[in-house]
Formats: C-alpha cells, sequence, structure tokens
C-alpha cells in the first residue's frame, strides 16, 4: 500500500513539475515577444511616412495687424526643402480676393475625404477623414464629388469632421 501511496505522490510531483516549467517558458516567451513589440513601436514613431511638403502647393500665412484690425493673409510657395530645412518664397498678390473664387472638389479615395482643385484632377489636400463620419447626406454628395468655393468654407467643412 505504501508503494501505491509513493507512486502516486511520485506522478503528481513531476506532473505539478512539468506544468511549472511549462508556465514559466510561457512567460518568458511572452515577455519577450512585448518587449519586441515595444522596440518595434518606438521604431516606428521615429520614422516618417512620406514627405508633409509639396512643391506646387501653395501655404497661406494669417497674421492680425493690429494697426488695421485685419487679418492680413500672405502666400508662400516651397522653394526647396531638405530633411532638416524647408524653404519657402513670398508670392506677391491679394490672397484674400483669389481664395474667395478657388473650387474645389471633395471626393473619397481609399476610405477616407481627398481635397482636389476646380480641374480635378492635382490633389489640394489629404485627409484622415472617413467616409464613415459623415452624415449620410454629405456621403452621397461626397461620393458624387462634393464642390465648395471658398477656402474659408472647405476648411469649415473639415473641421467640422476632423476628429
Amino acid at each position: 500500500m505504501k508503494r501505491i501511496f509513493y507512486s502516486i505522490g511520485l506522478v503528481f510531483a513531476i506532473f505539478f513539475l512539468s506544468c511549472g516549467f511549462f508556465l514559466s517558458y510561457q512567460l518568458t516567451s511572452l515577455r519577450d515577444r512585448m518587449n519586441r513589440l515595444e522596440q518595434e513601436n518606438a521604431l516606428m514613431g521615429k520614422q516618417v511616412s512620406a514627405n508633409p511638403f509639396s512643391r506646387d502647393s501653395d501655404y497661406v500665412f494669417e497674421s492680425f495687424n493690429s494697426d488695421t484690425g485685419k487679418l492680413v493673409k500672405e502666400r508662400y510657395r516651397v522653394s526647396s526643402y531638405a530633411d532638416n530645412q524647408v524653404v519657402l518664397r513670398q508670392e506677391l498678390g491679394d490672397v484674400s480676393a483669389s481664395d474667395q473664387e478657388t473650387r474645389y472638389c471633395v471626393r473619397m479615395e481609399n476610405g477616407s475625404l481627398v481635397v482636389y482643385l476646380e480641374d480635378g484632377k492635382e490633389v489640394f489636400e489629404y485627409t484622415d477623414i472617413p467616409l464613415e463620419a459623415l452624415p449620410s447626406e454629405e456621403q452621397a454628395e461626397v461620393l458624387g464629388g462634393k464642390e465648395i468655393v471658398g477656402t474659408d468654407e472647405l476648411y469649415s467643412f473639415l473641421e467640422n469632421y476632423s476628429s
């Protein structure tokens, strides 16, 4: 009888030791995987997927003139750029008058909204706004190519649906 109890005890001891080794192996494997993911995440945060500057895009600098009490807009174009430097060239002309007449077309591309200039071929701005963020009426208009007149109206539309 003693032999049976010792045999059963030995089997249980071997079983529990095996479970302990297996669980410690799984825990170590999980920690290694978490460390690798954290390192990959840190690397992804440092990488830049695309250069945000385009030589053909216009950039408008707005400032408030306290003497006249008006908002002053100045237009700049990217002259050249590198990883650590962007060179802008100021362009003369009345920015506000041309902005009022500029027409844009908003369409869906790859699941998000893209703003085109009036001709529908040149991209004015890529957005991260998904089509699902718009109400159903706006979704139908965007799928057909929603036309917006003026920069102020365009940015008002985009701000309403951006997160």
